[in-house]
């Protein structure tokens, strides 16, 4: 007969009346599972309170229990993020490599994300849990003890166990890349609802032209909807209109993505301009239709296999060791030049 535990005996009571983490109770109620540290002393100790509270161990012994398990929070199941997928694959192969088992969450909501990831740990069903994709919100990582690491971008004054692409210098290296051709009347195209990466995109290019004395205006700068096609489509044109009329006639775009940059081609071309004759684009991430765009897209590639390695490696450190200061991983993207820039008519 299966002995269930009775109802109010969770790991959070456990950790209370030890004065534990539940992270560290949880880790330590697994005997035999490998890449998570706890001292022998603490477990004998837990594994002996577990007992006296009534808490069954029994599951704890199936096969199925010495998997460390790690959650995989997605943002998105849209097939256009193909970038994103590629990362949570990857993520899967890794852990699976590494003895994990990965439980793959789609969840828009990324506070209600934090709701499922605590639920998660509380019951045992992850150990750790990775998210992907930025977060803007200090909200959107209230995921109490559970520990998790983010690939992407986060509040900058968060202390988060972080891997991410240096989106400043992707910016700067796009921007030196304009100006060496020639362009100083450049516009940005960027998302409005996206976290703090669109900011140290625009920080970056704009750094260029401070660098070099060189005023960039508010007004070079389109804010778009998060439905990247409705907006570029309703406002690129308008948009290229009013900097014309202030005698800043845009020679160069530079936008958020390479998805907002396909948008922006279709846009430019059905308004009768050409890339790059008339004017030039450049986007950022590098994403697998970039090089097949017409004309092929300059781009910042983003290395999403190496940020899933990373943070593989990142989670197996927060349960291998006792608590630590949080650690940031942070990888240099790599301009790559297309046909979509050439210098300015």
């Amino acid at each position: 007969m299966h002995v269930r535990k009775p109802q109010g005996v969770t790991i959070r009571a456990i950790a209370k009346r030890l004065g534990l983490s539940p992270s560290t109770v949880s880790v330590a109620l697994r005997d035999g599972r490998r890449g998570a540290f706890v001292s022998q002393e603490t477990r004998s100790i837990v594994h002996e309170t577990a007992r006296a509270m009534g808490y069954s161990l029994e599951r704890l012994r199936s096969p199925r229990a010495q998997l460390l398990q790690v959650a995989l929070f997605c943002p998105s199941s849209n097939p256009r993020d193909l970038l994103q997928h590629t990362t949570v694959v990857k993520l899967c192969h890794l852990l699976s490599q590494q003895g994990f088992r990965a439980l793959v969450h789609i969840s828009e909501d990324r506070r209600k994300a934090c709701e499922a990831a605590r639920r998660l740990h509380q019951r045992h069903q992850a150990d750790g849990v990775i998210f992907v994709g930025s977060r803007s919100d200090p909200a959107e990582l209230d995921v109490g003890d559970v520990p998790f690491v983010v690939i992407g971008e986060v509040p900058e004054d968060g202390k988060v166990w972080q891997v991410h692409l240096d989106n400043e210098a992707g910016g700067r290296a796009v921007g030196e890349h304009l100006w060496g051709l020639g362009h100083r009347k450049v516009g940005v195209v960027m998302p409005l609802g996206n976290p703090s990466a669109k900011h140290k995109r625009l920080r970056g290019l704009r750094s260029v032209w401070d660098g070099r004395g060189e005023e960039f205006p508010d007004d070079r700068v389109l804010w778009v909807l998060e439905e990247y096609e409705q907006g570029v489509m309703e406002h690129l044109g308008s948009f290229l209109d009013d900097n014309e009329r202030r005698g800043d006639r845009l020679t160069a775009l530079f936008c958020f993505d390479d998805r907002v940059a396909a948008y922006v081609l279709r846009a430019l071309r059905e308004r009768g301009m050409q890339v790059p004759r008339d004017i030039s684009v450049a986007g950022f991430d590098n994403d697998p239709y970039a090089e097949v765009m017409d004309p092929p897209l300059t781009t910042v590639h983003q290395p999403f296999p190496e940020l899933a390695t990373l943070a593989a490696q990142l989670l197996q450190d927060r349960l291998r060791s006792e608590p630590a200061p949080a650690k940031v991983l942070t990888l240099a993207g790599q301009l790559i030049v297309r046909e979509s820039t050439a210098p300015p008519p």
